[in-house]
């Protein structure tokens, strides 16, 4: 699971009050949830009850908006090109990207402190964990990452 060391020029829609917060002295939890699952009690070589596996990573730290439209257009650019071949900023028309950066607020986060949690039938006799493995490994592609996550 990706997690970058600040979230360099990210943003959210200027109607979130919670950039209004950013002011780089107050702490702010970011979640970045990894796969996930029910587990069913029937996966299990012994009697259990239903659970649920899953792998997250929670990241501190003190946003800050990034002022200005240049870095806001900028963080727009970097976002896309991160996560879309088809689509481009500057293909839009002028209008429509200046209404649209209007709409935006960048900031930055430099994370503090990483916590990782990953839940994954360690809590279980070793016998039990072929069985969840097998069954997640028949599901979506979020089970399948989940049992990649469970072999040893």
């Amino acid at each position: 699971m990706y997690v970058p060391k600040a979230f360099r020029e990210d943003d959210v829609a200027r109607p979130n009050p919670q950039w209004q917060t950013f002011d780089g002295s107050r702490q702010a939890l970011a979640v970045f949830s990894g796969p996930h699952a029910y587990v069913s009690p029937t996966w299990f070589a012994a009697p259990a009850v239903p659970t649920w596996n899953y792998a997250a990573v929670h990241a501190y730290g003190c946003p800050r908006v990034l002022e200005g439209a240049a870095a806001t257009r900028d963080t727009v650019e970097r976002l896309v090109r991160e996560h879309d071949t088809a689509w481009r900023l500057d293909a839009q028309p002028a209008e429509f990207v200046a209404g649209m950066l209007r709409g935006i607020v960048a900031f930055e986060m430099p994370i503090e402190r990483l916590e990782g949690k990953l839940k994954l039938s360690q809590n279980r006799p070793a016998s039990d964990r072929p069985g969840v493995v097998r069954a997640l490994r028949a599901g979506s592609e979020i089970q399948r990452a989940l049992a990649d996550l469970m072999q040893p």
